[in-house]
């Protein structure tokens, strides 16, 4: 079975990893689901005042650490804000969480716990 070019679900993302020679980025979703008992190091919990600063809500939003999406930017995968219709980033998350969630990141690529999916 192939994977999906189009996500079934919008949502907020933090890019990891760009590239200026071809114009893909590679992404990892945020959700506001807890991650299931025993999956914890899967995910990393924002905290509220990144969310805040970011202009996410307070209700909760983690980080899938293993589950990154790769596409062509900017693309159809890209949502306007609904609070901000002309723009659709958050913002930047501040360096030290960010280079947290990519130390993480590195960290379970190399013990091969992170899958990638390609969109078109």
């Amino acid at each position: 079975m192939s994977g999906f070019t189009i996500g079934d679900k919008d949502r907020p993302c933090a890019i990891i990893l760009s590239s200026k020679k071809t114009g893909v980025v590679t992404v990892v979703p945020i959700t506001h689901s807890p991650p299931e008992s025993g999956e914890e190091h899967l995910s990393i919990e924002i905290p509220t005042d990144i969310c805040r600063q970011c202009g996410l809500d307070d209700g909760g939003n983690y980080i899938r650490l293993g589950e990154t999406n790769r596409f062509l930017w900017p693309g159809i995968h890209l949502r306007n804000l609904p609070s901000a219709p002309s723009r659709v980033d958050y913002g930047m998350l501040p360096k030290a969480f960010f280079d947290d969630v990519l130390a993480r990141i590195i960290d379970m690529v190399e013990k091969q716990m992170v899958s990638v999916s390609k969109r078109s």
